[in-house]
């Protein structure tokens, strides 16, 4: 059983470092649109897909943080998209908490222990407090990217800026 990384699943162009959303479904829609872009299925495919899990709640992590995932179809390996929301939203779940950092996971039809483990790689990852809390101080995508993806960033021993233009600070 082969271990599944975040980096197997992102990419820096699916980390979206500010997304607007008013509800559930427009933010599944934007985030599939997102994962359209290099998954090699259409946003409508993902939306149907998304569809046939919309009405469960998301995995909820910790405070601020949801996971949505499902299967498709056409794909020959598990993807995700990551993105932090402009404004907080209330997706269900338990707690009420409203999310902030969301992840949607999709995976083949065909490949359900690559689904688990890649939604565990996930979900170990975003619940870290040191993750989540760098996620939420920058706005440079290329760092979320190496926060989301390795711990390098913990090496550089430099404050995480919240700068647009922190990737300088980091060897990326």
């Amino acid at each position: 059983m082969a271990t599944i990384g975040i980096a197997d699943l992102l990419t820096p162009a699916r980390v979206i470092p500010q997304i607007r959303a008013a509800d559930k479904c427009e933010l599944l829609d934007a985030l599939a649109m997102h994962l359209a872009a290099d998954s090699g299925l259409s946003k409508e495919a993902l939306v149907a897909a998304a569809a046939v899990t919309a009405d469960l709640p998301p995995l909820m992590l910790r405070g601020g943080v949801s996971l949505f995932h499902t299967v498709a179809a056409g794909l020959t390996r598990p993807i995700a998209v990551f993105a932090r929301l402009r404004k907080p939203l209330s997706l269900g779940g338990f707690g009420d908490c409203d999310t902030d950092l969301v992840a949607f996971l999709v995976s083949p039809a065909d490949t359900r222990g690559d689904h688990l483990r890649a939604l565990a790689s996930l979900a170990r990852r975003l619940r870290r407090t040191d993750v989540l809390a760098h996620l939420r101080a920058t706005k440079c995508r290329d760092v979320m990217y190496l926060i989301l993806t390795s711990d390098e960033w913990r090496a550089s021993q430099v404050k995480m800026p919240s700068s647009s233009n922190a990737s300088r600070h980091f060897r990326i």
